[in-house]
């Protein structure tokens, strides 16, 4: 009688070591999974963080630029003679007093101006009258031109292609193209093809909606 209690307890005390076996097997894999996604996540976070730095310290390659006194002054006289350089939707808004959700960054961050969506070799237009002061190329923004319309008011066009751009000092009409969408920035890679666009009065940016209208 003995005997066959002990025979019949053999394949159960078998059957109980080999889930023990299972479970801590699979404790192990999920644990080396975890471990996996973990290291994964740290390196893609140095990674990003590389990138970021990188970019932060790149200095602006100045193409070429005037100096204020060679501006004309006086050139636009109403606000409301500023249009769209194109024509599209608002995807990123002007935010200085909030920073706002960069995606290609992962991190929040205020936003100088306005992004138009736009598809690459969309014709960019002058805003308003002005002259061109200056042309420029940094990872942050990509190629830029910016157009002084006197009154101390500038507008600023980013992400520009590298070709077919306006020459340095000419004097440009509303409507007159500038440029032409691009994809030059590393700030905004991961956003939709747009125009980043920027109105300074004096030293400080402001809100581009203020000044623009509706292309018609």
């Amino acid at each position: 009688m003995r005997s066959d209690k002990k025979t019949s307890s053999k394949p159960a005390a078998a059957l109980v070591l080999c889930f023990c076996l299972m479970a801590l097997v699979s404790v192990l894999v999920v644990k080396a999974s975890i471990d996996k996604v973990k290291n994964s996540m740290e390196t893609a976070d140095v990674i990003k963080k590389q990138a970021v730095e990188e970019i932060n310290k790149t200095t602006p390659e100045v193409i070429d630029s005037l100096d204020s006194e060679d501006v004309p002054q006086n050139i636009t006289e109403n606000p409301s003679d500023y249009i769209f350089p194109v024509d599209g939707e608002i995807i990123m808004e002007y935010s200085m007093d909030m920073p706002i959700y960069w995606e290609t960054l992962d991190q929040y961050m205020v936003h100088k101006g306005i992004d138009i969506a736009a598809k690459k070799e969309t014709p960019v237009q002058a805003c308003a009258g002005g002259t061109v002061t200056k042309i420029d190329k940094n990872s942050k923004m990509g190629v830029t031109v910016e157009i002084n319309h006197g009154n101390g008011i500038i507008s600023v066009y980013s992400n520009l292609a590298n070709d077919g751009l306006i020459e340095l000092g000419e004097v440009v009409s509303q409507g007159t193209v500038i440029g032409k969408i691009g994809q030059s920035t590393m700030f905004e890679f991961n956003s939709p093809d747009h125009l980043h666009f920027e109105m300074w009065k004096g030293n400080e940016p402001v809100d581009p909606i203020e000044y623009l209208k509706q292309l018609s």
